[in-house]
């Protein structure tokens, strides 16, 4: 238990790092052509994806629902339709990433309910998750139709995902054990 949990934490932290940083990418250079930037981020969803679809696997031979798997095929499918057409991104690059990050969310605060009960910090964790929810929505909803302005608004959004996606792993690594027996005392033993 404790070696999937440490490699969950881990993957989550790489994920949050190098969106992190694709997020700085599209700030730091708007201008650089949508089709490089699709790429990029075609990648890395797929990428994201595999991971999330890897640790659903890992963590239901200890019955742990993490429902990760949804959001790796939806990852993984939007992933590839952006790499195979980079020209549409424009219009469904935003609602890609706001469902991502909508779904991620979502993941984020079934978790923070599922361990209420437990003496963890699960406030925090549904307080990021609503936030992360409501980014996500405000990126599929977005008004900005300037490619150079809708990337810099991508970046942001990407950015504080990532920043709230870190913040919720230090804390669960932080009380490892306390949510590590919640777990064990709410899913595996029953």
């Amino acid at each position: 238990m404790k070696e999937i949990f440490k490699r969950t934490t881990n993957s989550i932290i790489i994920s949050a790092v190098i969106a992190l940083l694709i997020g700085f990418i599209m700030i730091i250079c708007p201008n650089m052509s949508i089709k490089t930037i699709s790429m990029i981020a075609s990648i890395y969803i797929i990428l994201h994806g595999i991971i999330l679809i890897v640790l659903d696997i890992k963590s239901s031979m200890y019955y742990i629902p993490m429902d990760l798997m949804l959001v790796g095929i939806l990852s993984v499918v939007l992933g590839i339709i952006l790499l195979l057409k980079p020209n549409i991104l424009s219009t469904l690059f935003t609602i890609a990433i706001g469902v991502w990050i909508i779904l991620s969310s979502i993941n984020s605060l079934k978790m923070a309910i599922a361990l209420r009960d437990q003496d963890v910090p699960w406030v925090l964790l549904l307080l990021f998750g609503i936030i992360d929810l409501i980014l996500g929505i405000v990126v599929v909803f977005n008004p900005f139709t300037a490619s150079i302005s809708l990337m810099i608004f991508i970046g942001i959004m990407l950015i504080v995902h990532s920043i709230i996606d870190i913040v919720d792993i230090v804390i669960i690594k932080r009380d490892a054990k306390k949510i590590s027996k919640a777990i064990e005392l709410k899913f595996i033993k029953k």
